[in-house]
């Protein structure tokens, strides 16, 4: 909140003990009178109690651009801000000066208590942080269930303790997707990253989500919708309005509306500009200079000094005549940004200079509020004519003042036909929000006013010339307009399911004119207020004939009143039904107002993002789910509140926005898709060896390999995965949307998850079985207790023994049935470690035939592949080290299978056709998934401690090829019923 001291002015000019003296504005009480005049900043909540044309600007309040007459008449007793008795604290004077005494000060004060609401304003948090802390907790469950279950279910089926807790961390790991942190934190940088090109600064990172599930952005008009500066918008001569284009934004073939030669239009230009006093500024802004304060050497701060206003003069001439700075108010500037590339300002003025009156100063005067007009007498010789007076100011004024009216080169007397020309045509420009100028000129016949004349122009009781005899030369229109992108952005907006709502300070028909200029409202609509005062009827009883209202905030506030006599469950619904419908705009509202909209479209159950820049918009900034302030003319308070800035105060960077946020949630969805379903292959086997009683066919360090190694390179890869074609076509991800779904769930683990299963087991029984042991002899070897042979006895078929030397003579007790060589002698093989690699399990697994010999227990098949392990230099075949074979290439059959997966994964529902392979990190990552494959299988440090083999090219995971190759035929074709078939509810996904 420290940047609220921003608006606090150092000192103020207040009359104490009866003198005027400076005290500080900190030490200002109410009732004390104060003095402001021009470029003051307000330092309390005043009333005015004399005034000479003060105008203060009250934009960081109402987000109005104009400068605003402060008078000592209460105009608006019920509405403080626009009463034009009041000027408020933090705001600046921007014309005149004035006295008033202090009713408010610090917290009492309007911005005090914006402050309030601002401090007040809990900020929410993220919908990516809550969807993170939902995937946590509900993978932590899942992970802890089943790592639970399998501890208690080895001890069931008579596993030691150790082993269980090693099956139990087992199961919990492979359910963790380690690779998610990393793909979170790259794809929300590289979001940041991507949003810095487009010139919009992220202070929070996780932010960027939210703005991705938006569905609504309450945005504040000017200086974001618009461009906060008045541009001429359209000129009127000739009885026809005409569309007045810039001359310097539009090349020379242009065709204009507008006919600078034509004598009329010519008659308007000069009018414009003779009776503007504004310039174009040349001399180098102060703030330019702040770095001399720095520099203590005379010579050295002028020569610096001298390079600042060179380089100044350079930029300013690179600048559009539309950039540079003027002195003068917001309409003059815009004329003269008009006027000035059709022909020099200062050209016509000295063309026709002004006279001067008998005190020596110049005959004019500026428009005051009370004239409503502006005039110049200046040196125009003509046949009949040494002097003209030209008159602008507000159009019903200048056209009273008017007899004639220019027409094609003529002069022609006002008649009831231009009278009603000229009523349609000011109401047209009205009806459009467009701020209207008449202009008009008479030249004073030569007979009666000769050329050394003396004009007395000091006020409007001392004139010594006719004012009714004026011809009327045309009408200028003004607007702030909008920003050139800002209409293709809200449709934008609107294709993704995203609705747009204005939230301005500004004049409803104003609002409402804007709002028709961007797209928020149809170009053809009819307003719900239009249609109620076209019938007579009430805004409520006009509601159901159209889709778009403009709200006052008088509705708002009588709506809240209201709301107070009601049950806590009842109130809210008339807001709620303004905010049901898909076209609104709120005009004339407060801070707190905003503060009120925004909680009134989060309890409808949206997202929103709200746009501003004034102080006035912070409150509602804080509250939002997502925060916009504008960086050029955004406030110090505004951006602090804020999430994000647009560095360039371009409302369509937003669109940008809300298109990486919606990336980075679909990439977070692919990743979890991609790094879950390898859980299952994973957790398989712990599940298969208990179960089953399968030889562990994956070991708990590759496990941690595919977790934390062949995972994390294509899973850090998604985060750069580009969006998908129908990416700003879907509806904003809704609150019951979520990251972790049944539907992710279902597709990670029983259907790729499931396919990849069949691959990696098949990969192991063929493995297993060309070592020796086919699969039917695999179920429940690892349970099966084994008579263990002296170390490296070699198998015999041909013994009674089969080679076991440690049998002796016990079996030679006859019996009908076999029975256990020695029943206490019995022990489970060493499957997992190097413990037992020198027994060969033909002649281990074995029991008394009741013959006096010996047989298997399990048959075991002739060895297809001779192969010595580098490990123990003792062969593979029909002993324990056929395990870390089989276990290696089942580790391989996990990675093809991801390799598909990963394809796979690439888009949602549309086929990878279309996506195309445009992501150049993602074969960086698959390679470097292979690399590290081949590392960890045929690198002989890491084969010990990891537990790997150096299998053949046959045993490289091509029994999961197939199986590969069916994830993504399946997937395609997943994908094609999920485009064409429509699911059996809304609240059912399509499980296709």
């Amino acid at each position: 909140m420290a940047s609220f001291k921003n608006f606090i002015p150092l000192s103020s000019r207040c009359l104490r003990n009866g003198n005027w003296g400076e005290i500080k504005a900190a030490e200002l009480v109410p009732g004390d009178i104060i003095e402001v005049k021009a470029g003051d900043k307000i330092p309390a909540d005043i009333r005015i109690i004399s005034s000479q044309e003060m105008k203060v600007d009250n934009s960081s309040l109402t987000g109005e651009s104009d400068a605003l007459l402060r008078t000592p008449e209460c105009t608006h007793p019920d509405h403080p801000l626009e009463t034009h008795n009041l000027a408020f604290f933090g705001t600046l004077c921007k014309e005149g000066q004035a006295r008033g005494v202090v009713i408010s000060t610090g917290d009492k004060t309007v911005i005090g208590q914006i402050a309030g609401l601002a401090s007040a304003s809990k900020g929410e948090q993220s919908s990516l942080t809550k969807e993170i802390n939902r995937f946590v907790i509900a993978m932590s469950c899942i992970a802890f269930s089943l790592g639970a279950l399998f501890f208690i279910l080895g001890f069931i089926l008579g596993y030691s303790a150790v082993n269980n807790i090693v099956f139990a961390i087992s199961i919990i790991v492979s359910n963790v997707p380690e690779g998610l942190l990393s793909t979170l934190t790259v794809a929300i940088s590289m979001a940041a990253q991507r949003l810095a090109v487009a010139k919009v600064l992220v202070k929070n990172l996780d932010s960027v989500e939210t703005l991705g599930c938006t569905t609504v952005i309450c945005s504040d008009k000017t200086g974001t919708l618009t461009q906060n500066r008045m541009t001429v918008a359209n000129v009127w001569y000739n009885n026809k309005v005409r569309k007045a284009d810039n001359a310097q934004k539009f090349p020379k073939d242009h065709k204009f509306e507008y006919d600078v030669t034509d004598p009329n239009y010519k008659a308007l230009h000069e009018s414009a500009i003779i009776c503007s006093d504004a310039f174009f500024k040349e001399t180098i802004p102060t703030e330019k200079l702040k770095h001399l304060d720095s520099i203590h050497d005379e010579k050295a701060k002028a020569k610096a000094k001298e390079k600042a206003e060179r380089e100044w003069q350079k930029e300013l001439a690179g600048k559009l005549w539309l950039d540079r700075p003027v002195m003068g108010d917001a309409s003059e500037t815009a004329l003269v940004k008009f006027f000035q590339p059709i022909e020099d300002i200062t050209l016509t003025r000295n063309r026709y200079p002004s006279l001067k009156m008998a005190d020596g100063s110049l005959t004019k005067m500026p428009f005051n509020s009370t004239n409503k007009f502006a005039i110049n007498i200046v040196k125009y010789p003509t046949e009949e004519s040494h002097h003209c007076i030209f008159i602008k100011g507000a159009p019903e004024k200048i056209w009273e003042l008017s007899s004639f009216i220019e027409y094609e080169g003529k002069t022609v007397p006002i008649d009831d036909y231009w009278r009603k020309e000229f009523k349609n045509v000011n109401l047209y420009f009205g009806k459009n929000g467009e701020r209207v100028l008449g202009f008009a000129k008479y030249h004073l016949p030569n007979e009666k006013f000769r050329e050394n004349f003396v004009y007395n122009v000091k006020n409007v009781d001392s004139f010594n010339f006719p004012m009714d005899k004026f011809s009327f030369c045309g009408l200028i229109s003004l607007i702030d307009p909008p920003r050139e992108v800002v209409p293709f952005s809200v449709d934008k907006c609107q294709s993704a399911g995203i609705q747009v709502i204005m939230v301005t300070g500004d004049q409803p028909v104003t609002a409402a004119a804007i709002a028709r200029k961007v797209h928020i409202f149809d170009s053809d609509v009819k307003t719900v207020n239009e249609i109620a005062e076209e019938k007579g009827i009430t805004i409520e009883a006009a509601m159901q004939y159209s889709d778009a209202i403009v709200v006052h905030g008088d509705m708002l506030t009588r709506a809240m009143v209201e709301d107070e006599e009601l049950p806590e469950r009842e109130r809210g619904k008339k807001l709620a039904s303004w905010l049901s419908k898909p076209q609104v705009v709120f005009a004339r509202t407060t801070p707190a107002q905003k503060l009120i909209i925004v909680q009134g479209c989060q309890r409808l159950g949206h997202t929103v993002a709200v746009t501003g820049d004034g102080v006035n918009d912070s409150p509602a900034i804080k509250k939002a789910d997502i925060g916009v302030a504008m960086g050029i003319t955004g406030s110090d308070v505004a951006k602090d509140a804020a999430d994000m800035v647009l560095l360039t105060d371009d409302f369509s960077a937003i669109v940008v926005g809300v298109e990486e946020g919606r990336k980075i949630m679909d990439n977070l969805k692919k990743c979890l898709v991609y790094s879950m379903t390898s859980n299952i292959p994973e957790m398989s086997p712990f599940m298969a060896m208990v179960i089953f009683g399968f030889p562990l066919p994956l070991s708990t360090v590759l496990v941690l390999c595919i977790d934390l190694g062949t995972d994390m390179f294509p899973g850090f890869a998604m985060a750069f995965e580009p969006g998908e074609l129908d990416l700003m076509t879907r509806k904003p991800r809704g609150k019951m949307d979520h990251l972790f779904t049944m539907k992710l769930l279902t597709m990670a683990y029983c259907q790729q998850g499931g396919l990849q299963v069949l691959g990696a087991f098949l990969t192991y029984f063929y493995i297993m079985d060309d070592f020796g042991v086919p699969i039917w002899s695999t179920f429940y070897l690892n349970t099966k207790p084994a008579f263990m042979s002296t170390k490296y006895d070699p198998f015999d078929p041909y013994r009674y023994d089969l080679g076991n030397s440690r049998v002796e003579n016990k079996c030679e007790n006859l019996s009908a049935t076999p029975y256990d060589v020695a029943a206490d002698e019995m022990e489970r093989i060493d499957w997992l470690y190097l413990r037992h690699t020198g027994h060969d399990i033909r002649n281990v697994y074995i029991e008394c035939d009741g013959k006096g010999a010996v047989q298997m227990t399990r048959r075991f098949t002739e060895c297809m592949i001779k192969q010595l392990s580098p490990i123990t230099d003792q062969p593979v075949c029909h002993s324990t080290e056929m395990l870390k074979y089989a276990q290696t290439s089942f580790f391989f059959g996990i990675v093809i299978g991801q390799y598909a997966n990963l394809l796979a994964v690439k888009t949602k529902k549309l086929s990878i056709y279309y996506q195309g392979f445009n992501n150049y990190m993602l074969p960086i990552g698959l390679g470097s998934e292979l690399i590290l494959t081949f590392v960890l299988a045929y690198l002989l440090p890491i084969q010990r401690p990891f537990g790997t083999r150096d299998v053949i090219f046959y045993h490289f995971g091509f029994a999961c090829v197939p199986f590969a190759i069916m994830q993504l035929i399946y997937d395609e074709g997943r994908k094609y019923m999920v485009r064409n078939v429509k699911p059996v509810s809304k609240d059912k996904p399509n499980w296709w």
